[in-house]
């Protein structure tokens, strides 16, 4: 399976305090979007998803998380981009892994976007030691 694009969801996103970061990989261009998932605020201050299962209503709502699909003029400048943000996003100690996922742009059209994520075996302990965002968008929680 190949990506599209990117999906950022925190620090990332246009506003965010690493959105300059973003900026310096050159995208073509950014739209609002949604993936299926739960996300949580971390103690240490920005978020992280837990891919999910896609509800039975489209986006927004309950089960989505808000964030920005972010597009690249060719894979080989999304892969140069992802190079240049794996070690930003911790891919290489293990913080976040990078999964393809499903994303609904706001338009309702659907591509498949590399999105960092935490692994599914950590989600018991961020319900014990973080908080969940219940609409999905870290940008409206801070």
């Amino acid at each position: 399976m190949t990506a599209d694009g990117l999906f950022v969801y925190g620090t990332l996103r246009e506003g965010g305090p690493r959105h300059a970061w973003l900026r310096r990989t050159d995208p073509e261009g950014l739209t609002g979007a949604w993936v299926a998932g739960r996300l949580f605020h971390l103690p240490a201050g920005y978020p992280a998803l837990v891919a999910g299962a896609e509800p039975g209503a489209p986006p927004p709502g309950p089960g989505w998380v808000r964030g920005d699909f972010v597009g690249y003029d060719s894979e080989d400048d999304l892969e140069s981009a992802l190079a240049d943000l794996d070690p930003l996003e911790g891919v290489e100690e293990g913080l976040f892994t990078r999964q393809i996922l499903p994303v609904v742009l706001e338009g309702g059209h659907r591509y498949q976007a590399w999105v960092y994520v935490f692994h599914v075996e950590r989600l018991p302990r961020l319900e014990r030691e973080a908080v969940e965002v219940p609409d999905g968008d870290w940008a409206a929680y801070l």
